[in-house]
């Protein structure tokens, strides 16, 4: 396994050219080193956070090279609530994917392959998007929270939620219940109300 890479490379492995690696390692995206000799060499780690950070599929070689970043899906309206629990999420590293409810959630979750899925809830059970997720072949068994008014939390937690977050959420509590039921997966603990 080796340790560090040439920008030639790094350019093979990214599938770009030559000029535009030196150009993300100008501009300090990609982060390099230079030699004795004034060559430039690109750590292993460094080139596969990269590639994590940018969405690109790391290649057999750099596997296990940088931790994966859990991606979450947030689903819901457009509008403030969504937008800021895919803040928090994203302040605390997480690879974060927003849809509507509907069609666009459903395309999103195919596509992005979310670990968790939060969803804004606009309805005492969630509606036909809770439902939707549970039923789902491949979503059914994704960790789902969802965020709702305090009044709900039993009928969304009967819903199917893991987790059931009241609003207006407290200062780090999202990030927190993402990591409480990502640590134990979706082990049928549902509806827990915080």
């Amino acid at each position: 396994m080796r340790g560090f890479y040439t920008t030639h490379e790094a350019a093979r492995v990214l599938g770009v050219s030559l000029p535009t690696v030196v150009n993300w390692i100008e501009g300090r995206r990609l982060k390099a080193h230079r030699t004795p000799g004034g060559h430039r060499r690109i750590a292993r780690a460094d080139l596969a956070a990269f590639m994590v950070r940018h969405g690109m599929p790391l290649p057999e070689d750099l596997s296990g090279a940088a931790p994966v970043r859990r991606k979450a899906l947030v689903l819901g309206e457009p509008g403030p609530i969504r937008e800021g629990l895919a803040r928090q999420l994203a302040a605390e590293g997480y690879a974060v994917e927003q849809a509507s409810p509907g069609f666009a959630a459903g395309a999103a979750a195919a596509r992005f392959q979310p670990d968790i899925v939060i969803v804004a809830a606009n309805a005492p059970d969630g509606g036909d998007l809770v439902a939707g997720l549970r039923a789902d072949r491949e979503l059914g068994s994704v960790p789902l929270i969802a965020v709702g008014l305090p009044d709900w939390a039993d009928s969304l937690g009967s819903a199917g939620c893991d987790v059931v977050l009241r609003r207006p959420l407290s200062d780090g509590a999202l990030p927190e219940a993402a990591r409480a039921v990502l640590s134990r997966g979706s082990s049928g603990r549902r509806g827990r109300v915080r």
